[in-house]
């Protein structure tokens, strides 16, 4: 059985046949996803490039830095090991119905593209628009906003391109997006050992570079319950702006095999795909500047829907198309956070 249709195994794919490209075949049994989920984890993976440890979970260590109070809400400022010397920050909004000995489910809210800011992108006072953490606390959950490895703290003596410079040369083999990922599996590392953190009760959430790293995090931690990516979906056959702005830094390996035989090791709706039958919900925008053919998007997330069709999961995976650009008004946050209370709270 070939992945691939029509394509003969072995041969190099063409960018311009990728939208062909099946996951399944009509004819699959679902005893055989497994193997074919393996086989597509493992050429994701592979991209990320090698470091100095596995992107699994792992007992890190962590320490509170301090507490303070916004928008009548606890933020507690954490500091937490990512792999060796690279420590991280993050800031945990506590639930405001929050009681002693009591435990809630966690999301964690992922900042876009915004320099030194960080994790403060999604701090902001509630009906900001990607005020995700200050929102979600208020609503019932423990929010953990980390900054990503290249942003905020991470760049306070420093630039994001020094750092990954930097970072590069002790680690050659690796990438920029295998140590963002580390990142946030470590932060979920650290929600695992929090006491008022329902164990297994995690979600993500983030726009932007936000939502194409809850994406790419969803796919590969499987401790990741439901996921609402927005604006995160790039094809790579298709997103001409991204394929032209993506450094070597980003996907060492991705972008030189594209260059060796024109064909990248993935596309997006196989790492849609491996998220499956976890619920996702993508929020996307019909007029991205950053995006300007959004149809491949589309088309990708229908690919990726035949997988949870074969496990019997269809409504675990579903869009949100609006007019609004690059950004999430107040109703598609509304419908974001309901997608939450749906599969973390068990709300109808």
């Amino acid at each position: 059985m070939s992945l691939y249709g029509d394509v003969t195994p072995g041969q190099p794919v063409p960018l311009n046949t990728l939208s062909g490209l099946n996951l399944i075949l009509p004819d699959t049994r679902v005893e055989e996803w497994p193997a074919i989920r393996e086989k597509i984890f493992r050429r994701v993976i592979s991209a990320f490039g090698k470091g100095p440890v596995a992107l699994e979970p792992s007992r890190n260590k962590f320490e509170e830095l301090g507490r303070y109070n916004n928008f009548g809400l606890v933020h507690i400022r954490y500091r937490y090991q990512v792999v060796d010397s690279i420590w991280n920050e993050a800031i945990l909004v506590l639930p405001e119905q929050y009681q002693e000995g009591k435990q809630f489910p966690a999301i964690l809210t992922i900042h876009g593209t915004n320099g030194k800011n960080g994790k403060m992108g999604a701090l902001g006072a509630p009906g900001t628009n990607r005020a995700y953490a200050t929102e979600l606390a208020k609503k019932g959950y423990v929010a953990f906003s980390p900054d990503l490895f290249g942003y905020g703290a991470s760049i306070d003596n420093t630039t994001e391109e020094k750092l990954v410079s930097n970072l590069l040369k002790k680690y050659p083999e690796w990438s920029y997006r295998g140590i963002k990922l580390l990142t946030l599996i470590r932060a979920l590392d650290v929600l695992e050992q929090l006491p008022f953190v329902k164990k297994g009760s995690y979600g993500s959430m983030g726009n932007s570079l936000g939502g194409g790293m809850a994406l790419y995090h969803a796919a590969i931690d499987k401790r990741i319950t439901v996921s609402v990516p927005s604006t995160g979906l790039s094809p790579a056959a298709t997103n001409v702006f991204r394929l032209l702005r993506g450094g070597s830094s980003e996907e060492p390996s991705k972008w030189k095999k594209i260059s060796s035989d024109g064909k990248p090791p993935y596309d997006i709706h196989e790492v849609v795909a491996l998220c499956a039958p976890r619920a996702m919900l993508f929020i996307d925008d019909y007029n991205d500047p950053y995006n300007p053919d959004v149809a491949a998007s589309f088309q990708r997330v229908y690919q990726a829907m035949q997988v949870y069709q074969l496990l019997g999961t269809p409504g675990r995976i579903s869009m949100l198309i609006h007019g609004d650009g690059h950004d999430t008004i107040d109703d598609v946050r509304e419908y974001a956070y309901k997608w939450f209370d749906r599969y973390l709270l068990n709300k109808p």
